[in-house]
């Protein structure tokens, strides 16, 4: 459906612009506009808690394509290196979601949990490769709009609560797609599946569909704000006729 502007707002070229530009916004589908790249960044990087997890963000409503980065490794129990895993705030905004790793030389795996941080579905292998893939409804069934929770690690990792139940109903092997475990809890950390011998950081690409950035102006708000304003206007043009 189209949101008119009345024309006589236009003999006022700023509001007008800025009306238009709220109007545009609303009126995407999907509430996205063409899609953009996340890149990893900060001292710390992605963090692998919900409390640390890295908020992707984005001023307009644009689709979220995909999210770039590399997992470091540091010193575990033993000596032996142990890489980082890599969480990401995004948001869904259609039940189309979907995550596959790209450009990556090493076995990957990704997880999704949803804004409470419990396990929705994950898989390490795709089927082709060692990379990993979260087909649209699969395991998880069509996903609702919202706020969910984006992991990517190197293949074998495990997802646990608090009492260190895992988040999914089985561990990742070979092209199981798993869905998550409605007993467990929120996630509360990670434990490696298997000793890694390597130092080197390992780039990888997640290519998206489905979603956006998970801090960004909600639609009802750009909604309001477009309201107040038409409303502030009539408000002002009665004031002049009186």
């Amino acid at each position: 459906m189209k949101r008119l502007i009345p024309t006589h707002l236009f003999k006022k070229p700023r509001l007008a612009a800025a009306l238009l530009a709220v109007a545009g916004a609303l009126a995407l589908p999907g509430g996205a506009q063409a899609g953009t790249v996340w890149s990893e960044h900060g001292p710390g990087g992605a963090g692998d808690l919900l409390s640390t997890a890295q908020v992707t963000y984005d001023s307009a409503f644009n689709a979220l394509d995909a999210i770039t980065g590399s997992l470091s490794s540091s010193l575990g129990i033993g000596g032996n290196p142990v890489y980082q895993v890599d969480l990401y705030k995004i948001r869904l905004t259609a039940a189309t979601f979907s995550a596959r790793t790209l450009d990556a030389d090493f076995d990957t795996a990704l997880y999704l949990f949803d804004a409470a941080g419990h396990g929705v579905y994950a898989n390490d292998d795709d089927g082709a490769s060692l990379l990993s893939a979260l087909p649209a409804g699969d395991a998880a069934g069509p996903l609702s709009d919202g706020v969910y929770y984006l992991a990517v690690a190197v293949g074998g990792f495990i997802a646990h609560d608090a009492s260190n139940l895992s988040n999914f109903l089985a561990s990742l092997s070979s092209t199981d797609v798993v869905a998550g475990d409605a007993n467990a809890g929120p996630l509360a950390g990670w434990t490696p599946g298997f000793d890694n011998f390597e130092e080197a950081a390992r780039s990888y690409r997640i290519a998206l569909t489905g979603a956006t950035n998970g801090e960004l102006p909600e639609p009802a708000s750009l909604g309001l704000a477009l309201a107040a304003g038409l409303g502030a206007l009539a408000a002002r043009r009665q004031r002049k006729a009186a």
